[in-house]
């Protein structure tokens, strides 16, 4: 039913690069985000229950894939990073083999995991690796394959192809269920395809399109009601899923001066990936009309609207929605310019040109690759730690706040930390309460009362209150300083925060 391209010599010749840029990034080092990502994943791993015993307001596939990482290959930063290499090897692979027909030209098809996949490891730095933002672009762009595939089919293969696109669909709603706006999207680009261009009646095509989507879309769904129903969990689960999400974004007003900085990281980024996909989108769809670059672009518009609707937060790696089909359309661009290309001269002005065009991403691949090997390849506990520091300058005094509780005769427990997730990875230690204290200026007001309850009744021995989330407490819940005060007296105190013992 699907025919399937086997891989070239150039296809494994760039898969290898690939795999040599993403060693690049292997000991990369945490940041806040994957810290914690991290912790919520070990904690299931010993037993835990998400939600209940370990909250946060992201949908369980975040920390389903830190899960199988730190448990196939370690809960550290190599761990999660070799297994996200490994998903992004497979990435590269499902690009090449689905999309060699999209292409007019076999060279430059091989390229579209250079310009998907290795651009993403080249922009990112260690707070954009492993977000929910990147790791859904595979299954995202395997269900827009399947939904493109479809229009190929009649009767009952177009039925088991919808039904693994909702299926396939379902996963990336387990990531994060706003992403629904960009399924809807395409689904409805394919409805919309199949009555002006196909001629098929509006309530045949809509029956036809939505019923295989709608039925494979709840399987996944109906997997995760019934893992947190068998741990009587689906209350906490609606709260997290359907009714703090608004009533966080509602305490935060749009601000559209807080799109510029995320908008500038991404134009720096990506431009010469947006210039070749403007070709790209000119060409393809005003004269061919192809139904794969609509859908791509569809991705792209609907991505954007993703974005401005998480108004509370609009981070740098939200864009990263956007690296596989602007890396794809990208490629369609220079296969489109390929035809004037190699009139030039030579090839070697070609390939000259082309090295030019990808400068900016070039350097700094180059730049980390220094880093790298001036650090003797992060070999060494001693010398990885450098690299470390190197990309995230906060790792030297995030592991001595961690040292100051790994000293022989420090008190055995969980503990309570009111800032970076990291001196929990340092510590070795996990969280005392299921409410995290990363991210506190999210927190709803119930929720401040629950923490000072879970405190209360879990009694950790160390709480560690970092200077930046101080203001946000003192605002929004002085009770908890109150309370840390009455229990606690102060072990060690400096320009970082500050650390309490149980009395």
């Amino acid at each position: 039913m699907i025919n399937i391209t086997k891989l070239n010599k150039i296809d494994f010749l760039v898969l290898i690069g690939i795999v040599i840029i993403g060693l690049i990034h292997l000991p990369f080092p945490f940041d806040g985000d994957q810290a914690f990502f991290r912790l919520g994943a070990l904690e299931m791993q010993q037993g835990e229950v998400l939600y209940r015993d370990f909250w946060d307001v992201k949908q369980p596939g975040i920390f389903c894939f830190y899960f199988l990482a730190g448990t196939f290959f370690g809960f550290n930063e190599i761990g999660i990073h070799l297994f996200e290499l490994i998903y992004m090897v497979f990435l590269s692979i499902v690009l090449l083999l689905s999309l060699k027909s999209y292409f007019r030209h076999r060279i430059i098809a091989s390229l579209v995991p250079l310009l998907t996949v290795g651009v993403y490891y080249t922009v990112s730095q260690p707070w954009h690796l492993t977000q929910v933002e990147a790791l859904v672009s595979f299954p995202l762009f395997i269900c827009i394959w399947l939904t493109y595939l479809s229009c190929k089919y009649e009767g009952k293969q177009r039925f088991f192809i919808l039904l693994l696109s909702g299926f396939i669909g379902g996963i990336v709603l387990i990531f994060k269920l706003i992403l629904l706006l960009i399924l809807l999207s395409i689904w409805l680009t394919i409805l919309i395809y199949s009555v002006l261009i196909k001629r098929q009646k509006i309530p045949q095509v809509f029956v036809e399109i939505f019923i295989p989507l709608f039925l494979g879309i709840i399987f996944p769904l109906l997997f995760v009601i019934s893992y947190f129903a068998w741990f009587n969990s689906l209350p906490i689960l609606y709260q997290t899923f359907f009714l703090y999400p608004p009533r966080i974004v509602a305490n935060f007003p749009f601000e559209p001066s807080g799109l510029f900085p995320g908008i500038k990281w991404f134009l720096n980024s990506f431009y010469p990936l947006i210039l070749a996909a403007t070709v790209a989108v000119d060409v393809s769809l005003r004269k061919s009309k192809n139904i794969l670059t609509l859908l791509l672009v569809v991705w792209c518009i609907f991505a954007w609207g993703v974005i401005v609707l998480q108004r509370g937060a609009f981070w740098e790696y939200h864009y990263l929605l956007l690296f596989v089909p602007l890396g794809i359309l990208a490629t369609k661009g220079l296969d489109v310019l390929w035809e004037s290309l190699k009139k030039l001269s030579s090839p070697l002005t070609t390939i000259l040109l082309i090295f030019l065009f990808f400068l900016p991403l070039s350097n700094t691949l180059i730049k980390k690759s220094v880093v790298l090997v001036n650090n003797n390849f992060a070999l060494t506990e001693d010398t990885r730690f450098k690299y470390q520091t190197f990309f995230r300058e906060k790792y030297p005094s995030l592991r001595s706040e961690a040292d100051l509780i790994s000293q022989p005769g420090s008190l055995p427990g969980k503990i309570y930390v009111a800032g970076d997730p990291s001196i929990y990875y340092f510590s070795d230690r996990t969280q005392a309460t299921s409410l995290r204290g990363w991210a506190l200026e999210y927190f709803l007001p119930e929720q401040w009362k629950k923490l000072l309850e879970e405190l209360d009744s879990s009694k950790p021995p160390y709480i560690f209150i970092d200077y930046i989330q101080l203001p946000t407490i003192k605002e929004n819940f002085p009770k908890m300083l109150e309370f840390v005060e009455q229990k606690y007296r102060i072990l060690r105190q400096n320009d970082h925060g500050i650390w309490y013992i149980l009395l």
